[in-house]
């Protein structure tokens, strides 16, 4: 992997590591104030906008910026892709958020069953266009390979966030009922957006100050179509995906209400699982984000070099693997002191440890579908989401009411992200290229897991029982070994 990669990495994976834990400061900050099943009404509001957000824009990030790197030698063609997308995309936004707004009653009274919620949920309404305009923006900059304007941005739409709306909370929150408490919540996301909208187009502009440029009508139809080629097949993914995530919202808690559970308690249960304990295990996905946003212009430049393509995939592979390991070691031990120290609840610990073991194939599967998208393999990550998730619905609903728990949700879940994986593995391994993993990759992954089982057992054998103390040892300890094995691998590699 070259030092330019690497560069974008690094910088993209800090830049995650503080918004993601100021999002995350603020998700557990929203959830000590609304509560468990404040958090399932917050998990079906957020459900209902990210359906309408795919419909609007989903796959234009990674269309733009995967256009953009497959023509980065054609002059003046980024700057007519913003120009033409900001443009068509802004009317398609305000159309779908028109929509938003007129089927918001039939979600909220009808598929939710939560007729309060309709009056909570229109900051979002507004949020469908800023965030289209958005992610225009920042497919420009990771298309030019320029990752540090959209990190940035991130980092500061959350300062604000968290800025605005946690005093507005502490002062005027405190008596107030769970409706107000969860339009704030709302709020605060379209805030932060519109924070996030500004940086971004404050970038460009310093970036590209005059700009002039003439477009004809024909390079019009011509960017517009490239891009939706790609576009569309991801967002009707994410659509159906957000669709089954709404069927899901409505069934499941059905399904936990069916065993024995109250409605209240089956949404509260709901809302722990998908609003702590699953947030809870993709903490270091902020890394694995990274890479998934670099895939897209690395792979897209480097599909005619076949010997370049192989390293960089196994290079993918092999870091998305070793941040997992750890990651699985530290969950399976401290899940319920974790859930405690960001939740204050220690069930949903218990929820996390039953995550904790298929955690590997939760982040390959990012990592994963990246790699299809960048290779051309858009309608088939379609149609093996819209298979996979379709069966995972019907399986959830024979496992809980057999086994009378809501655990089987879970397993189900882990199950399906192993599946998943091993199908895309498969696929990438019939592509025309012929990608193979290499046997130092394998080797390598051999080892960290050595290194990674060996101080686990040393730690436990001394008797670390502070959870502080023995992660900040493990990590330390793990990365540390494993960078000197990289640094042999690569000296040997020289010699």
């Amino acid at each position: 992997m070259n030092k330019k990669i690497l560069k974008q990495i690094v910088i993209l994976t800090l830049c995650n590591i503080l918004t993601y834990s100021l999002f995350f400061f603020y998700r557990v900050f929203i959830s000590r104030r609304i509560g468990s099943v404040g958090m399932g009404l917050y998990t079906f509001g957020m459900t209902l906008y990210y359906l309408f957000y795919s419909i609007s824009s989903g796959g234009i990030l990674t269309a733009i910026s995967k256009y953009i790197a497959e023509n980065c030698y054609s002059a003046g063609l980024k700057e007519k892709v913003v120009f033409v997308m900001s443009r068509i995309l802004f009317f398609w936004s305000v159309i779908i958020s028109i929509l938003f707004l007129t089927l918001n009653p039939f979600f909220c009274d009808i598929v939710f069953s939560t007729p309060h919620l309709k009056h909570m949920v229109y900051p979002l309404i507004v949020c469908i266009v800023v965030v289209t305009q958005s992610a225009i923006l920042k497919g420009f900059f990771y298309g030019i390979q320029n990752p540090t304007p959209p990190a940035l941005a991130e980092v500061f739409e959350n300062i604000v966030r968290l800025s605005v709306t946690c005093p507005i909370f502490l002062t005027v929150a405190k008596s107030s009922s769970l409706d107000t408490k969860l339009f704030l919540s709302f709020l605060g996301i379209l805030i932060g957006e519109l924070s996030s909208l500004s940086f971004l187009w404050i970038s460009y502009k310093l970036k590209y100050k005059n700009i002039r440029f003439s477009i004809k009508l024909s390079e019009i139809v011509q960017i517009s179509s490239n891009i939706f080629k790609v576009s569309v097949p991801l967002a009707t993914a994410s659509v159906l995906g957000m669709i089954f995530q709404s069927l899901e919202n409505m069934i499941i808690p059905k399904m936990f209400e069916s065993i024995g559970n109250t409605k209240t308690k089956a949404i509260s249960i709901y809302g722990i699982i998908n609003g702590m304990s699953f947030p809870a295990a993709t903490l270091p996905l902020v890394i694995i984000n990274s890479l998934s946003i670099i895939i897209i212009p690395t792979i897209s430049e480097t599909k005619i070099n076949t010997k370049t393509l192989n390293s960089r995939i196994n290079s993918f592979l092999l870091l998305t693997i070793a941040i997992s390991l750890p990651a699985t070691c530290i969950f399976l031990l401290f899940p319920v002191q974790i859930c405690n120290l960001l939740y204050k609840n220690p069930q949903a610990g218990v929820y996390l440890k039953h995550i904790a073991p298929a955690i590997a194939f939760y982040y390959l599967s990012v990592v994963l579908s990246s790699l299809l998208n960048a290779l051309d393999k858009v309608n088939f990550n379609f149609i093996l989401n819209t298979v996979l998730t379709v069966a995972r619905l019907i399986a959830y609903i024979p496992a809980i009411l057999l086994f009378k728990s809501e655990i089987p949700y879970i397993w189900i879940s882990n199950i399906f992200a192993l599946i998943s994986c091993i199908i895309m593995i498969e696929k990438i391994s019939r592509l025309e290229f012929e990608f193979v993993l290499e046997k130092r990759i394998i080797f390598l992954i051999f080892q960290f897991a050595v290194v990674c089982l060996l101080i686990f057992t040393i730690l436990i054998y001394l008797n670390i029982t502070s959870m502080q103390v023995f992660i900040i040892l493990f990590l330390s300890g793990y990365f540390l070994i494993s960078y000197f094995i990289l640094l042999y691998q690569k000296r040997r590699k020289k010699d």
